[in-house]
């Protein structure tokens, strides 16, 4: 919900709050009524503001501002405004903030989403292809650093020697000059084992160094880690092979970094390689490596799922009004997909697909993206590049299937007359025809604040009369089955 107000033009009063107002300045509605909507902004804003109001004719967004709460505090916000109108003799005016930081917060949030579900897809990767124990470790060190949102991953070894020496195994990142000449042991009693990896090895525990500036048993390190960087790590032990013992460490260079998420993925694959260690080690035969693999791949596969829909709530979370609009379009392409015989691997590619289908939206005005009317040829156009930018969101993060190129699609018709790139026919791929019917259904289909639900048969007979012209007309046959013959139904708007 977003804070709406009402002001009157001649006194200049708030004649109306909502909820969202109260949370947004801190008063409660019974002290925002009748104020003067200028206490609301700091002194240095007032006047030009006043101007501002006064001289409204059409609808304005205002930039630029900050709100000031009843505790002083200041929020920089954008203004809505709508025109001004008569009631009962006087002019009124309408208007809503959309508070800027929260929206900043969100897009931070979806970037280390993103990076997030990178490192996942990147590691499932890395698992599902090493050829070798060593390629195994090395990978996954990459995948962790590729993006240098932690500027080292390494893997080390415990070895059975007089000093209890660790052996870099592997290594990767930015500041990987640190493992140059590094001494790491796991004997108890050498300074060179009370750092996090030595316990981690000895302790069979994760061991996390918050800052390497203010912790004891890094001492013997601290000068190098200063130079390259590095400031917190997180050590995660491993066992293999019965009696071989290793850690997966890995470095950010602010300190206190790594929180639960982190933690759980960074202990997953420190087991995937304990895993890898063995199955090299014992040179299982093929089929049984195929299979470990394979079962490793869709462990991480469905953590990628998992951080999907994170990444896709977090994009939703701006946009209240189309909240489960992704979910439910995926239920439906998944529905005709799974009629018209596609594999599990397909379906996944799909679903993956239309869960995040609208990220690009993360970067239009939500005010266009709410807007009631028809949209201006201007702000069409703003609207009809969302699939490019959920395109360039999604093309480097490394999918075992093409998400990217799906999204990117979506919005195409085989007729030539859909956007961004005005594909044809079987230039579009046979996911991105399924995802355009399924998304024409859910919006018809499903309330918005604007318009009450239009129903599933108008639904379907819209797409009925586009098929063979804008829709592939054997995909719009499957889904109309499915509703109409086998009653399929969708899961009710999360605001119901």
């Amino acid at each position: 919900m977003f804070p709406l107000f009402a002001i009157d033009m001649a006194s200049g009063q708030l004649l109306d709050v909502n909820r969202a107002s109260e949370l947004l300045t801190g008063y409660d509605r019974a002290e925002l009524i009748g104020m003067s909507y200028q206490l609301l902004f700091p002194e240095n804003e007032r006047s030009s503001l006043r101007t501002t109001l006064l001289t409204v004719s059409t609808p304005a967004v205002l930039k630029d501002l900050y709100i000031q709460t009843k505790t002083m505090q200041l929020i920089p916000v954008e203004v809505s405004l709508a025109t001004t109108f008569e009631n009962q003799g006087s002019y009124q005016l309408i208007g809503s903030f959309r508070n800027l930081q929260t929206i900043a917060d969100t897009e931070c949030e979806l970037a280390a989403k993103k990076w997030e579900l990178s490192a996942y897809a990147s590691a499932a990767l890395a698992l599902s292809q090493a050829s070798s124990a060593e390629e195994l470790m090395q990978l996954v060190c990459e995948a962790l650093t590729h993006e240098h949102r932690y500027v080292l991953a390494w893997v080390g070894i415990a070895e059975n020697t007089a000093d209890k020496r660790v052996r870099i195994a592997a290594g990767s990142g930015c500041s990987k000059n640190y493992l140059t000449d590094l001494s790491v042991s796991w004997a108890e009693n050498s300074p060179w084992g009370q750092g996090p990896t030595g316990l981690a090895i000895r302790s069979g525990l994760t061991q996390m160094m918050k800052d390497a500036e203010t912790s004891p048993g890094f001492t013997p390190w601290s000068k190098k880690a200063k130079q390259e960087n590095i400031r917190a790590s997180v050590a995660v032990p491993f066992k293999y092979q019965h009696d071989q013992h290793g850690a997966l460490t890995v470095y950010s260079s602010e300190p206190e970094t790594f929180g639960k998420t982190m933690l759980e993925l960074f202990e997953h694959l420190a087991g995937e390689i304990a895993h890898g260690l063995n199955k090299f080690a014992q040179n299982a035969v093929i089929d049984s490596e195929r299979q470990q693999r394979e079962a490793a791949q869709l462990n991480l596969s469905n953590a990628l799922g998992a951080a999907i829909r994170a990444m896709a709530k977090t994009m939703e979370n701006r946009d209240p009004y189309t909240s489960g609009h992704q979910d439910r379009v995926s239920v439906i392409a998944c529905g005709i997909a799974q009629r018209l015989g596609w594999s599990s691997d397909r379906l996944q590619a799909l679903q993956m697909a239309a869960v995040v289908h609208d990220i690009g939206k993360i970067a239009i005005p939500i005010e266009i993206l709410t807007k009631p009317k028809r949209l201006s040829d201007a702000e069409f156009l703003l609207m009809s590049e969302h699939p490019y930018t959920g395109y360039t969101i999604l093309k480097d993060i490394p999918f075992p299937w093409p998400v990217a190129e799906i999204v990117y699609q979506h919005h195409e018709k085989i007729d030539g007359s859909g956007y961004p790139r005005g594909l044809q026919g079987n230039e579009i791929l046979p996911e991105a025809r399924v995802l355009a019917i399924a998304d024409i259904v859910e919006a018809m289909a499903s309330y918005r604040p604007y318009r009450q639900a239009l129903g599933i048969e108008k639904a379907l007979h819209e797409i009925e009369l586009l098929a063979g012209k804008q829709l592939d007309a054997e995909y719009v046959a499957v889904c109309a089955r499915m509703f109409r013959d086998e009653n399929f139904a969708l899961p009710l708007p999360d605001h119901l």
